[in-house]
């Protein structure tokens, strides 16, 4: 490959950052930074972004195909595929197949899986991950625009009068965004941010106002916004009557009671100054834009909320226009994208459903045999449905359902009974990969290309700048020789015959051009004459492809051409009882991606938050009778289902919540994944999980034996019962894993031995709180043994259980973890690109006397990269600082 440089785009967030890498002929010498003439962040990465060149070389690759445990060829796998969906089919009809796919799928990839099962198959059993993150905003874009459109773009921001950020720790799940919200608030002073949110976050702490409101009671919160400005007069009037149907509805549910302050006040637990606050400033202001996330959407009402949020903005008029909207942002790179091409199970292809003319015009297109006519299952029960026998096979591309979906025993046992899994993926390890029957290695980030849409609609390239390694393929060349395979057996036509992705681009157009005539937005018949060299030399370009804003006319894709108001249906708060009862809340780590897959791998990324961990308000948890540092065990009532965890104290968390890292999951999480107790419960409409409102129990755990190894042998443990292991801290490949394990029974390190099987290579420290004394070995064999007291360098310390495994919570190392020992001192890590920990930051400012965020950047650089950890330096240096009255924030 010859080394020049590529401009591509970023596998992490919906933001959907530009990058320039560098093209080159081994993952080793992979080298990438952020592309300064990219709309979407203008050069600025996160943290992740930033390390992206140390992700390429993780976990074993997967190769090479492979049938029933053996290596096989791609022919034969290709050719087993196609007979086994082809004899399924036959016997059990359509909808015994179906397929499982992701928003890391590039849109070629996305559109030929979707013209595969709802036009030959006849099945539209196939539904994507994205489902778990923004299908309820996609519900509600729907049932009030009738079309999936997001009517906001990022250089809105800069527009804005206000800026309310719902259920959104933007600060570390979208830090770029977040970073053009920092830069908005420093040209113009007079913009308010907002932050509505249980939790006091990173984000919450650069507010004008937070509003902690309780769980799940957004509705209310923006159902009494409407009825403020109903009382004051701030309707926009003229806008509602021309524009919007539905409004007698709404009005009069706004009249009930239950949407007065006081009554608002009580429901979402916020006192009424700050409701009035708030209420009057998205009044008054004419330019207000609401960015929302996942706190919205994972909710059992998530699509009410998000309709919510878009009433208060058609009531006042407040979209269609620079500097406002309701503005949905996504957690995946091209989760937008596969909603183009209809990658839901219940939506058919370029924004449209299942009505007979949406039906018969992409029939047209496609030449498809064999259409759906009906939706099909979404992810949650379409594996209620395969674990029930009703569903026969899945093909799995892109995704880890076994840990990313709810209650996710229940889907291990799913894939078990599962008479055909076909998984597409990277890894030959993967935690998917030991459910298949079909291993096909498809080509990972940096080898694949295509085309991706981020969270404003702006449509770019990603682009290969790796080889391909082994047999490993693009998932659309899969699916295509699977349906060429298919409708040979079918003995149709073949509707797969692509020789690149321009090819599938290009009837993706053609596709979309079925809506020019009617009201739907999307639509790129303007690029009917997109030449094979025009694509691969595309630049950034948003839908609509004329450049006009979404809804600026005022009118929108119903059949009337007006925006519906949506009146939210009341639910019953689940509340929790007793001491030791909590609402889980689940979300992002600034550090981490989903389930560690691709971040797991990168020890700078991994020593922010180095095991589970469960954060309480501290009176929360003294209530509960726990301890700050102690394990405990949290579970999810009626299940049997449980967790072990380390308790951190967090006082921005109410009395009734607790909060816990999304990514603890699989090989990570190990005996600790996060899904292992969160419900099914999901939205009626969308279908999306909430995983933000699980009731869950937190009692302590007794530990008898607490351990933690690294190297050879240690991750022996894992999946026995007895023990709950919590896997952590790579520093640096496999055999740097550090594995901890919990066990309520003593167990020394010759029973340890005895259990795993073989005699540990590696290190191994193990604490038993019965016999009280603790051995530290390594692999030279140094050993240290004591009872009840810890000798070392002929002084005594205190041996506290506790303390010791809240101390080695860093990478593994002899004499580091003496050291600690000794000293008694741990720092938590804040900035991860230049590993600046909090005792070094109050250590400059204490012994330099700075008085500014500039100072302390010019010594320790922290924040001057990414920025992402720009807001906990501000909060620690404001609590230190002497002399300042100001914060001079810089962000690089």
């Amino acid at each position: 490959m010859k080394p020049r440089s590529v401009k591509t785009t970023c596998p992490y967030c919906g933001v959907g950052c530009g990058l320039v890498a560098k093209c080159v002929s081994h993952p080793n010498q992979a080298s990438s930074s952020g592309d300064f003439s990219h709309p979407a962040n203008m050069g600025a990465l996160c943290v992740k972004g930033s390390s992206l060149d140390e992700s390429h070389t993780g976990p074993a690759r997967l190769l090479y195909p492979q049938v029933n445990g053996k290596q096989a060829s791609w022919q034969e796998a290709i050719d087993t595929i196609a007979q086994r969906f082809y004899d399924i089919k036959q016997q059990h009809g359509s909808d015994a197949l179906s397929m499982y796919v992701s928003g890391q799928l590039l849109t070629e990839d996305y559109y030929v899986a979707n013209k595969l099962m709802k036009g030959f198959v006849g099945s539209a059993n196939i539904d994507t991950n994205s489902r778990l993150c923004m299908s309820s905003a996609v519900a509600s874009h729907v049932r009030a625009f009738g079309e999936d459109v997001v009517p906001v773009n990022y250089q809105d921001i800069e527009l804005a009068e206000m800026i309310v950020l719902v259920g959104s720790n933007a600060a570390w799940t979208h830090p770029i965004v977040f970073r053009r919200i920092q830069q908005a608030r420093e040209s113009n002073p007079n913009l308010k941010l907002v932050v509505i949110d249980p939790r006091k976050t990173m984000t919450a702490e650069q507010a004008d106002l937070h509003l902690p409101l309780s769980s799940d009671s957004d509705v209310a919160l923006f159902m009494g916004l409407a009825r403020y400005c109903d009382d004051t007069k701030q309707l926009d009037t003229d806008y509602i009557n021309q524009h919007t149907q539905g409004a007698d509805a709404l009005m009069k549910a706004l009249k009930l009671a239950s949407c007065s302050l006081d009554a608002v006040s009580e429901q979402t637990q916020v006192d009424k100054t700050r409701l009035k606050q708030f209420y009057h400033w998205f009044a008054t202001k004419q330019r207000v834009i609401t960015l929302y996330c996942q706190g919205v959407n994972q909710a059992a009402n998530g699509t009410d909320k998000g309709n919510a949020i878009i009433n208060a903005h058609l009531l006042t008029g407040k979209i269609g226009r620079e500097g406002c909207g309701p503005f949905s942002i996504t957690g995946q790179p091209n989760a937008m994208g596969g909603r183009e091409v209809g990658g839901l199970a219940n939506q058919l292809a370029a924004h449209r459903g299942f009505d007979p003319q949406s039906i018969e015009q992409v029939q047209a297109i496609w030449q498809a045999p064999n259409m759906a006519t009906k939706p099909g299952l979404k992810a949650v029960d379409l594996f209620d449905a395969i674990e029930q026998g009703e569903v026969k096979a899945v093909w799995i591309m892109a995704t880890n359902p076994v840990v990313s979906l709810p209650q996710s025993q229940k889907i291990k046992r799913a894939l078990k009974r599962c008479e055909l899994v076909i998984v597409s993926d990277i890894c030959v390890n993967s935690d998917i990969a030991q459910y298949a029957d079909i291993l096909l290695p498809a080509a990972g980030w940096g080898e694949k290309q295509g085309m991706v849409t981020n969270s404003e609609r702006m449509m770019s390239r990603q682009r290969a700048f790796l080889p391909m390694r082994g047999e490993s393929k693009p998932d659309w060349w899969a699916i295509s020789k699977v349906g060429q395979a298919f409708c040979s057996l079918m003995e149709v036509a073949d509707g797969f015959d692509y020789q690149s992705e321009y090819d599938i681009f290009k009837e993706h157009i053609a596709l979309s051009s079925i809506n020019k005539s009617g009201p739907y937005i999307f639509e790129l018949s303007e690029l009917s004459t997109l030449s094979e060299e025009e694509y691969n030399n595309w630049q950034p370009t948003q839908w609509p492809l004329n450049g006009a804003r979404p809804f600026a006319d005022g009118s929108f894709s119903t059949s009337s051409g007006r925006a519906n108001l949506i009146v939210p249906e009341a639910i019953e708060q689940c509340l929790p009882r007793g001491h030791q009862e909590f609402i889980l809340n689940t979300g992002r780590d600034r550090d981490q991606w989903h389930t560690m897959t691709r971040t797991g791998y990168v020890s700078s990324l991994t020593q922010k938050e180095v095991e589970p961990t469960l954060y309480l308000n501290p009176l929360s948890i003294e209530r509960a009778e726990l301890a700050t540092n102690q394990l405990a065990q949290v579970t999810l009532p009626d299940s049997g289902n449980s967790i072990v965890v380390r308790i951190k104290a967090d006082e921005g968390l109410g009395m009734h919540s607790v909060y816990l890292s999304m990514h603890w999951a699989g090989e990570f999480g190990a005996g600790s994944g996060v899904n292992q107790v969160t419900e099914s419960v999901v939205d009626p409409i969308s279908g999306q999980p909430a995983f933000k409102s699980t009731l869950v129990s937190v009692r302590p755990f007794k530990i008898g034996s607490y351990m933690v190894a690294m190297g050879e042998g240690s991750d022996k443990l894992r999946d026995r019962t007895e023990f709950a292991s919590m896997q952590v801290t790579n520093t640096g490949g496999f055999e740097g894993r550090l594995w901890r394990y919990a066990s309520q029974s003593p167990l020394n390190k010759q029973a340890w031995n005895k259990a795993i099987g073989v005699e540990l290579k590696g290190k191994l420290l193990v604490l038993d709180t019965e016999h009280g004394w603790v051995t530290l070995s390594c692999a030279d064999g140094a050993e240290l043994t004591v009872k009840s007291v810890i000798q070392v360098e002929n002084k005594t310390f205190d041996a506290d259980v506790e303390q010791l495994s809240q101390l080695i919570g860093q990478p593994f190392s002899l004499s580091k973890t003496l050291k600690a020992i000794q000293t008694g001192v741990t720092s938590k890590l804040v900035c991860s690109c230049y590993r600046v920990t909090e005792n070094q930051i109050i250590d400059a400012i204490q012994t330099q006397s700075y008085t500014c965020i500039a100072q302390l950047q010019s010594e320790l650089k922290c924040g001057s990269n990414c920025g992402s950890c720009l807001p906990e330096v501000e909060k620690i240096a404001n609590q230190h600082f002497q002399h300042s009255q100001h914060i001079d924030v810089i962000a690089k």
